[in-house]
Parts: C-alpha cells; sequence; structure tokens
C-alpha cells in the first residue's frame, strides 16, 4: 500500500500513525494477493483500527518489515491468527502485536463493499472453502507448463527473447 493520500509530501505518516489520528486509513491498494476482491491502483480500501480479537473471514492489516501486508484470517490461534491472501497458496502466521487493522469497506471499481453485508460474507466463505480446489489447479497447470517446457527443451525449441 502507498502511504496515505491525504498527508503533505514533506509529513508522510505511517498508515499506523494515520489510523491512531484519523481512526481510519483510506487509500489504494499495491499488489495482487487480494485479487479478485481487490485490484491494484484501482480499489480502494477503509481501515480501522483493531480493536478485539479478529474472526475468520476478517482482513486483517499487518506489518511484515517494512511492507503492509492485507490478507484474509483464516482462523486465530492462541498467539495471533493463520492468514492467506485471497490469491495466495501459504498460510501465513502472524503474531497478535503484529496486526493493527482491519478492513471494514472497500470500494471495488465503482462499487461500496460493507464487509458486513452478506454478499461479501459469502465471497468470502466462497474463497476460503475453494482454497484447496484452486491449489491443485495451480499446481496441475504448473506441472503441465513444465511438461511442456521440457518437450520443447528436447527438441531444440528456444524461447524468442
Amino acid at each position: 500500500m502507498d502511504s496515505p493520500n491525504n498527508v503533505e509530501d514533506t509529513q508522510k505518516l505511517k498508515i499506523e500513525e494515520v489510523l491512531l489520528r484519523e481512526g481510519k486509513y483510506v487509500g489504494p491498494t499495491v499488489g495482487t494477493s487480494m485479487l479478485p476482491m481487490l485490484k491494484q491502483r484501482r480499489d480502494t480500501i477503509v481501515v480501522r483500527p483493531k480493536t478485539e480479537k479478529l474472526k475468520p473471514l476478517d482482513v486483517a492489516l499487518y506489518r511484515r518489515g517494512n511492507n503492509y501486508v492485507l490478507h484474509r484470517v483464516l482462523y486465530p490461534t492462541e498467539s495471533g491468527y493463520v492468514i492467506r491472501g485471497d490469491n495466495c497458496y501459504a498460510d501465513e502466521i502472524v503474531p497478535e502485536e503484529d496486526v493493527f487493522g482491519v478492513l471494514t469497506e472497500f470500494f471495488h471499481k465503482d462499487k461500496h463493499v460493507l464487509c458486513t453485508d452478506e454478499s461479501y460474507l459469502r465471497y468470502a466463505r466462497r474463497i476460503v472453502k475453494n482454497y484447496p480446489r484452486r491449489r491443485f489447479w495451480m499446481r496441475l497447470k504448473q506441472k503441465i507448463k513444465n511438461a511442456v517446457k521440457s518437450v520443447l527443451k528436447f527438441f531444440g525449441w528456444k524461447r524468442k527473447k
């Protein structure tokens, strides 16, 4: 995610500071980990400070190194969360203290979506439920791609650059 748009260039704030000062962060996303729900630089998110333990299907905002990450909570653990992006294939364990925000609403194209809407929650449940199937097809696709490359390499085909 980029720095907040409503802050002067001379005084860039971290998202955590904006959440504390304003009570919410509104801005664009960067990256593809939450596709198809959020498209980078097109959709706008509204994140509020985390005030309680997050629940499954909540979308947590946390820091990984110098990067902000917005991923879905699969389930809470005793000390944090198991989290995954909607377009990712690996789970991540995130400590409770690293999570500081939760997605409450977003603008997808021109549509305003509340994270409490039943249609949104159906989407979130379906994304989580279909993960094993998506992972299977992704792996199969990669194996086929690698096999085709091997056959083409065997017959001396070279990719043009």
